[in-house]
């Protein structure tokens, strides 16, 4: 058991070093160097606590056994290809895409063929949580960007309204006089998105949330990711229009931490609001 799980650590870590120059050089993911550690201690703790489970009385048949193999195989042996793209165009995710959807089947064939689906299954928690490092498809970021920076400035903008400030909007700009604020797409909310939706999935594992907690947290994530970004965009607005841009500028940093900070630490109060009853050697015995 401990090769295994040192085998597909192996393959999951260096899934994640060639995810390196998106967290590095890309503008939303560079959260995404707390999550190899993170996940490899989450299996970990899984892969223990299901050492004192009982084994699996199915096992496939030896055709499907086959197959399950040979599936395997093909997933490892594809790596080779993709990561020479990879290394060509770092920058291109459809092939980061496909290299992280081949180590999870590969993973989750390994254990199904190891001790069942069931033991599979039980493991796809901590695939889930791995691949809030990965980079969104370019399409589906913009779209996401463009959306969300809309909403963040609808919302700033009534904001402004409701305490009494006669503020414009312009697109993707707030007026109030002759003063102009940018809300570029850093203040869209789609960084503050994903890293509380990687913080939900790991107080969630962490906790061992039922999956509908999960659901609730991510949920949770969701909303106050969007409040906080809308409360950040409300006080740098306010900041440039009574102390001008260099006061904003200095404030962007600083508002952003406190705004993750508090936004995470609402998530984890809610988590420990949502927590099972049971202990987690409980929770993994009803799950397997």
């Amino acid at each position: 058991m401990r090769f295994l799980f040192l085998t597909l650590s192996v393959l999951w870590l260096h899934f994640f070093w060639c995810l390196v120059p998106s967290w590095r050089f890309g503008l939303y993911y560079d959260y995404g160097f707390l999550v190899p550690l993170l996940a490899v201690g989450l299996a970990w703790r899984r892969a223990g606590l299901l050492g004192g489970a009982p084994e699996l009385a199915w096992r496939p048949g030896k055709a499907v056994d086959g197959l399950m193999v040979a599936l395997a195989a093909l997933a490892l042996l594809a790596l080779i290809p993709l990561r020479v793209i990879e290394t060509g165009d770092p920058g291109w995710r459809p092939p980061i895409v496909l290299h992280g959807l081949l180590v999870t089947a590969g993973t989750h064939l390994t254990l199904a063929r190891w001790r069942g689906w069931k033991v599979s299954a039980f493991f796809l928690p901590v695939t889930i949580f791995a691949w809030s490092a990965v980079p969104y498809l370019w399409q589906i970021e913009q779209a996401l960007v463009r959306q969300l920076t809309g909403m963040v400035i609808g919302l700033t903008h009534e904001v402004f309204l409701l305490v009494g400030h006669p503020v414009e909007r312009m697109g993707e700009r707030l007026t109030l006089g002759a003063q102009v604020v940018e809300v570029s797409d850093g203040c869209s909310g789609i960084r503050s998105i994903q890293s509380l939706v990687m913080a939900a999935l790991f107080f969630g594992e962490l906790l061992w949330l039922h999956w509908y907690g999960r659901l609730a947290l991510v949920g949770a994530a969701l909303a106050a990711a969007v409040l906080c970004n809308t409360g950040r965009a409300w006080y740098l607005a306010t900041v440039q229009f009574s102390k001008g841009v260099d006061a904003a500028h200095a404030a962007h940093d600083p508002a952003g931490h406190v705004a993750f900070a508090a936004s995470a630490l609402a998530l984890y109060l809610t988590a420990r609001l949502l927590m099972p009853r049971a202990s987690g050697r409980v929770v993994v015995r009803r799950m397997i």
